[in-house]
């Protein structure tokens, strides 16, 4: 059983990072480096890395066969606060509708309450 979950912890974490490595090898010259500018940018740091990375922690701690808490609480939190800063990101950007903000307010709201209600979430 504990083989079964270390082959899953790899999977998880290790499939999306070859999958995107194979993708940037892949890329002509000049689109490399639009990629690689765009992932210096503070957006990627403080938006898109910890919706990545909470999800892979989520489901990190969701594959153990105990149901590490701590991990999947850190990841929906990180999961949470990187779809926070992209709301705002849009919230920002002039040329977005507003029904796409109330949309994406609407999905998190009813994200973080489905996750208490399904997880039973001590933290409210």
């Amino acid at each position: 059983m504990m083989l079964i979950q270390v082959v899953y912890v790899v999977l998880i974490w290790v499939v999306p990072i070859l999958l995107a490595w194979r993708a940037v090898r892949k890329m002509d010259e000049e689109k490399r480096h639009e990629v690689i500018k765009e992932i210096k940018s503070p957006l990627f740091f403080l938006g898109i890395a910890p919706l990545f990375f909470g999800l892979l922690l989520f489901l990190t701690g969701s594959v153990s066969a105990t149901g590490i808490k701590f991990l999947q609480h850190v990841g929906m939190g990180l999961f949470f606060f990187g779809w926070c800063v992209v709301w705002v990101e849009e919230l920002l950007d002039k040329n977005k509708s507003t029904a796409k903000g109330i949309g994406m307010i609407a999905v998190g709201i009813v994200g973080v309450a489905t996750y208490i209600y399904l997880y039973n979430c001590d933290c409210v």
